[in-house]
């Protein structure tokens, strides 16, 4: 199966993403030629679902989350609602912050689209991910579950056409929370036993002014560049996850800034609760994709520090280096699963 086009299918369900235009293809063609990833490693899916399917899906990976307990080298688990777009990330006008803060999940609720969700599944090393049989279970388990609905008839029925999905193993380069940067191996286990999240089994509506509804809002920015410059990009990544995690508006608030607000005049934000730099694992035709997770408090949050001079200034660097991208959807998690 070819997964660059993961999500992509009839112009009534189309969903455009930026791993159906660059991703890479499936990464089992590339395990079986390039080096074994070394250190942790996150087993990742998107995957665009239908509302009939979406429970039962949910429930099927609580179950597995749990199965995982008992299985060597298991981190955490988290899956995640893709609910609407950053356009600050793209430097639309300020005017337009926040705008598309939940069209995605706006469209699939009146069913003018399918649902679309990440699952990150995260292991100390890569033999104990393929011996936890992760990528069977979603083949046997969720692979089924991806068709298409004819939402004209009542109730929807299950139509032959299959939705595609995008799979892919990557490494965490480096990570940051409230404590500290994580950048070695040990520290990153601990980090990632240790996730921090607000999880609700259903989508909970955003308020108006981008504030927090009590959930976090987790944003995946999803880039590729070219793969010969992997080492140099991880280097100024780093860089700018470290000013991402400590910078805050106003600088002079004695916590962690104020709540933003998606007013224009408005460049408030706190800090985010965690950043993390996923890099894939294998590259595809000299191409390597990232992605740049991280979890905020708030839409507004996120929007407002994009506009901050001092995160431009640590962005460009890397900026310099993307050649697809960035696309950085917004989510909220259904589920967080840290080992038990």
């Amino acid at each position: 199966m070819n997964r660059r086009d993961f999500l992509t299918s009839t112009s009534l369900l189309t969903a455009t993403t930026f791993m159906s235009a660059c991703g890479s293809g499936g990464s089992e063609e590339a395990e079986a030629t390039q080096p074994k990833p070394k250190g942790t490693v996150t087993l990742y899916y998107e995957f665009k679902i239908a509302g009939p399917e979406v429970a039962k899906m949910v429930q099927n990976v609580r179950d597995f989350a749990h199965t995982l307990d008992s299985t060597p080298g298991f981190l955490s688990l988290s899956l995640k609602e893709m609910i609407g777009d950053s356009t600050m990330v793209n430097n639309f006008p300020i005017q337009l912050k926040g705008v598309l803060k939940s069209a995605y999940i706006d469209g699939a609720l009146q069913k003018r689209r399918p649902f679309v969700f990440a699952l990150l599944i995260r292991f100390d090393g890569y033999d104990n991910l393929v011996a936890s049989n992760a990528k069977e279970w979603f083949n046997a388990t969720i692979k089924p579950q991806l068709f298409m609905y004819n939402p004209a008839t009542t109730p929807p029925t299950k139509t032959p056409v299959v939705l595609d999905y995008y799979q892919g193993i990557y490494k965490t380069v480096a990570a940051g929370d409230a404590q500290r940067i994580y950048t070695t191996q040990e520290q990153i286990v601990e980090f990632l036993k240790n996730q921090k999240d607000v999880a609700s089994p259903q989508y909970r509506p955003i308020p108006a002014d981008g504030t927090s509804n009590d959930l976090s809002i987790t944003v995946i920015n999803h880039v590729a560049i070219h793969a010969q410059n992997t080492d140099i990009v991880n280097q100024k990544a780093t860089a700018l996850l470290t000013t991402a995690q400590q910078t805050y508006q106003p600088s002079s608030n004695p916590d962690d800034g104020l709540p933003g607000t998606l007013d224009v005049d408005n460049f408030n934000y706190q800090k985010p609760l965690s950043t993390e730099i996923l890099q894939n694992a294998y590259e595809f035709g000299g191409v390597r994709d990232y992605l740049f997770h991280g979890v905020w408090k708030a839409v507004a949050d996120h929007e407002n520090s994009h506009i901050d001079p001092r995160f431009r200034k640590a962005a460009a660097p890397v900026g310099a280096f993307v050649i697809a991208g960035p696309w950085e959807p917004f989510y909220q998690t259904s589920i967080l699963h840290n080992k038990m």
